[in-house]
């Protein structure tokens, strides 16, 4: 079998990546100076109102359903809401903050173009709770990592461990950045794909990493370590492909067909799988390689 010269070209993928990454955070180091949001952040954290409705007649047709009442909302320029359908005829509409008789005008047309239906509740999401879900996002991820630092630490090595979180925060970092660059929302929703993006990522790597131990234990005595990693890489490498392939098909189908409420959720999860999928290939191997520079 062909052995690709992976290794060796490391300074290469680390570049790719730094563009990448450099791109989205300039970006928002720039939204930032000129005292605009750094990134598109959704109701969830930026505060809006929540309404609750009960139609008279259960729809037929939820996707048209939901398609009527987003087309509704564009007129006021909220065709981004979150629309959510539950027990047959609910609606559940997330808005940015609407003001004076605002919510007056939307439900009357709501009324007019959509049906007859009942206000169950109306809500205000302040700005800080906001503020208090991004805290709690970032703890959330913060102790994921750590917890998949120890796990790995612990059925590997520990050098194993910390270029695996280098490619995990490569992962992190290039989502957001192209998020920034796309101008995609960040809701609850993201940082839910984030999480998902992550062990995504870590499984392929584990994957990688327990054949370079396999190998290593065959081959110590006359590969050096990079030779073994590039042996470890196209031996699996294969496998890698498939995978992500077929979670990319998947993943492709539901941004295409899925509707809107799911796509920006599918479109990171998109990205993600492919930063996950290069991160494992060139950027966890090449970290290993680097924190392993003894042998």
């Amino acid at each position: 079998m062909k052995t690709f010269k992976i290794i060796e070209k490391r300074n290469l993928w680390f570049i790719i990546s730094l563009i990448v990454i450099l791109s989205g955070f300039s970006l928002i180091g720039n939204r930032a100076i000129k005292i605009e949001p750094a990134l598109n952040y959704g109701i969830d954290f930026v505060g809006g109102t929540t309404m609750l409705l009960k139609f008279e007649n259960p729809p037929q047709n939820t996707s048209e359903f939901i398609s009527k009442i987003r087309s509704t909302l564009k007129e006021f320029s909220l065709e981004k809401s979150a629309i959510q359908i539950s027990n047959g005829n609910e609606a559940q509409i997330k808005t940015l903050e609407l003001k004076g008789n605002e919510h007056q005008e939307i439900t009357n047309k709501l009324t007019e173009n959509v049906g007859a239906f009942e206000i169950l509740e109306i809500d205000f999401i302040g700005p800080t709770i906001g503020n208090e879900l991004i805290q709690t996002s970032f703890w959330i991820i913060l102790v994921a990592s750590i917890a998949l630092l120890i796990y790995i630490s612990l059925r590997f090595q520990f050098t194993y461990g910390i270029a695996a979180l280098i490619a995990l925060v490569h992962d992190a970092f290039v989502t957001i950045s192209i998020a920034a660059l796309l101008n995609l929302e960040i809701n609850t929703a993201f940082v839910a794909a984030i999480l998902t993006i992550l062990g995504y990522s870590i499984n392929d790597t584990i994957i990688i990493f327990d054949r370079v131990r396999e190998n290593a234990r065959k081959l110590a005595e006359s590969t050096r370590f990079n030779e073994i990693i590039n042996i470890s890489l196209s031996q699996t490498l294969i496998r890698t492909i498939n995978t992500s392939m077929t979670t990319i098909i998947i993943i492709s189908c539901l941004i295409l067909l899925g509707g809107t409420t799911i796509k920006e959720f599918c479109i990171v999860l998109l990205i993600g799988v492919l930063s996950g999928t290069y991160s494992s290939l060139f950027i966890a191997s090449p970290a290993l390689s680097l924190l392993n520079k003894e042998k």
